[in-house]
């Protein structure tokens, strides 16, 4: 990272800063060209690694990507907002963020306990309650649901 002064290397800091984020958008590649979608998360840590979990259909262009290279890039940014220059030094309008992103592997989950572990992350992650929801056996079979496992996330803060 070339600006080591904003890098987050504290790992409890860039999970703090992943249960504060909403949407992380993912990264791929389509036919040697870059796609990506924006899409809500669920999370959790196991040990340094911060794993992702996502849902949706099962066809489409995205998950037809998926399907052929289930490598992505992850990133998520919060706390946007602008910082404004003066008169003096307009060069110092900035903008403060906090941000995480790292690589994984896309992984389908298969078995119903799976999925509904996943699902109530989302659920959890996006309503900051703590819920916990049964999932009928026939809807968890027509909803794809995949995570993410990031090793080795990074982190960068601007104020």
């Amino acid at each position: 990272m070339r600006r080591k002064d904003r890098e987050v290397t504290d790992l409890d800091r860039i999970f703090e800063i992943v249960a504060r984020c909403s949407v992380a958008h993912v990264g791929m590649v389509d036919h040697g060209r870059p796609y990506v979608v924006a899409l809500n998360f669920g999370y959790e840590r196991q040990g340094n690694s911060l794993v992702l979990y996502f849902h949706s259909a099962f066809a489409g262009r995205k998950m037809d990507i998926l399907q052929d290279n289930p490598s992505v890039y992850v990133q998520m940014h919060c706390a946007d907002e602008f910082i404004s220059g003066s008169y003096e030094k307009p060069c110092a309008l900035s903008w403060r963020y906090d941000s995480v992103m790292g690589a994984g592997t896309v992984e389908f989950l298969k078995t119903p306990e799976e999925k509904a572990h996943a699902l109530n992350g989302m659920i959890q992650h996006l309503s900051k309650k703590e819920d916990a929801f049964s999932f009928p056996g026939e809807m968890l079979k027509h909803t794809c649901v995949y995570r993410v496992c990031i090793d080795a996330p990074t982190g960068k803060h601007h104020e």
